[in-house]
């Protein structure tokens, strides 16, 4: 709020300028409070943006890429053992 007003209250007769300063209060607190309830969901809203970016063909590739590391691990369990 304006400097120049601050020193104005009830008290000192000046009621609009009291009324304002608790509007203005109460507008502030409001803000913030939408504020950080927009905030909270950010992060989930940047991954998604980020993982609708990345194509099908991407996700295909990584996967891709994975078996390629992978391929050459051998099973385990279920081995027959020659029977």
């Amino acid at each position: 709020m304006d400097g120049s007003q601050k020193g104005l209250s009830k008290d000192s007769g000046c009621l609009n300028a009291a009324a304002l300063r608790d509007v203005h209060d109460s507008w502030e607190r409001y803000v913030k409070d939408v504020s950080a309830r927009c905030d909270a969901p950010a992060w989930l809203f940047e991954k998604v943006g980020n993982n609708r970016m990345r194509t099908d063909e991407a996700i295909k590739a990584e996967i891709a890429e994975l078996k390629v590391q992978y391929e050459d691990t051998p099973a385990v369990g279920g081995q027959a053992g020659g029977r």
